[in-house]
């Protein structure tokens, strides 16, 4: 393949996959309003359940925040009955335990909705899903790729 029809390609996937993320985030939004909650709290509240209890900093690093806004969002969760937050290990650490009787109150028929709605239009296509899978896979590992060319110190200037 030419280099210039190289470069068409990835920036076709890139395009493609601003797109996609770009649709992710307004399904995450609309599953949210569904649950009650905003899309943040939605988000780490999900981090929360899938993870399990961890840290504030962890939860903020999962969920692509900043300590400050993670404590904020805790706080949000504590006060509606999502999380609570405890001291573990003697008392030396607090971590955040999401309350799973109120997620599976409040989300999880949001997530049910979703599957239902999904499961029609790729019944028969889990083929091509695992294709996706696949592909998708492969992104993410190009996008550590491109992290770690962020990191690296001026390395083509002369």
């Amino acid at each position: 393949m030419p280099h210039d029809e190289s470069v068409d390609v990835l920036e076709a996937v890139e395009r493609q996959t601003a797109a996609l993320f770009a649709q992710a985030n307004r399904l995450v939004e609309a599953l949210a309003a569904r649950a009650g909650l905003d899309a943040t709290r939605f988000r780490c509240l999900s981090v929360l359940c899938r993870q399990g209890p961890m840290s504030v900093r962890c939860l903020a690093a999962m969920a692509g925040l900043t300590d400050e806004e993670a404590a904020e969002v805790v706080g949000h969760l504590e006060h509606d009955g999502y999380a609570v937050r405890r001291r573990e290990d003697g008392g030396n650490r607090v971590l955040v335990h999401p309350d799973r009787v109120a997620h599976r109150a409040r989300v999880e028929p949001a997530l049910r909705d979703l599957r239902e709605a999904w499961y029609p239009l790729v019944r028969r296509r889990f083929d091509d899903l695992g294709l996706v899978v696949g592909l998708m896979a492969e992104g993410r590992r190009l996008s550590e790729l491109s992290m770690t060319f962020r990191t690296q110190p001026e390395a083509f200037t002369m």
